[in-house]
């Protein structure tokens, strides 16, 4: 599976640009199989979100050829499925974290023309899925004041990103725990187990000298 990301600085309808966050810009790839998927003729690009994120998914036939889409969560659960068009979009939240894979494919295009058919594809998630520029216009508030609630939004993202880094780090040191346990328990073992042999060999050599009357 190809993962396949693009970050540029968020842009609003009003030209606002706020203080350095990325969001992904729109991704244009043909229709070749390259091995990113169990079937020859789908072409997936897959793109990872964290578990409750809103998540926008477009795209867009640059030459208008009519495509059939799937997308599949981590589970390999149909998400949501297009037939026939040439451009489409969709808003869902993440239930569970992970890699959600977008498969294209056109039956009616022969597999040595997919080379020039080319889609555009944008996904995004969190922040970026928010419309700040319809946000401040049905609320009316000012540019400073939609850039405030643009940065809120962003640390409580951030918020919520650390306190899954926070349980993925106390799973690991749970772990690492855990197999330090076990290895010092092997040592153990393994020490007893070589002095047991060490001191049965010398019983079984000095018994063995004495028989040939060597001691």
């Amino acid at each position: 599976m190809m993962m396949i990301r693009k970050n540029d600085f968020y842009g609003d309808d009003d030209g606002f640009s706020s203080f350095g966050f990325f969001v992904a810009e729109a991704l244009e790839f043909d229709l070749v199989h390259r091995g990113d998927s169990e079937y020859d003729d789908m072409k997936c690009v897959s793109e990872e979100h964290n578990e409750r994120a809103i998540v926008l998914f477009s795209f867009k036939s640059i030459d208008n050829v009519k495509l059939s889409i799937k997308l599949f969560d981590p589970n390999e659960k149909v998400v949501k499925q297009f037939e026939d068009v040439s451009e489409g979009d969709y808003g869902f939240t993440a239930e569970v974290g992970g890699d959600y894979k977008a498969c294209f494919f056109a039956a009616q295009i022969p597999a040595e023309d997919r080379a020039k058919h080319r889609v555009s594809l944008e996904w995004k998630s969190g922040v970026a899925a928010t419309t700040w520029g319809k946000i401040a216009k049905e609320t009316d508030v000012d540019v400073f004041t939609k850039s405030l609630r643009r940065l809120e939004a962003d640390l409580i993202e951030v918020h919520e990103t650390m306190l899954e880094l926070r349980k993925l780090e106390a799973d690991m040191r749970d772990k690492n725990e855990a197999t330090n346990s076990r290895v010092v328990w092997m040592g153990l073992i393994s020490l007893v187990v070589c002095v047991g042999l060490a001191f049965w060999q010398i019983f079984y050599l000095k018994a063995f000298f004495k028989r040939k009357k060597v001691l």
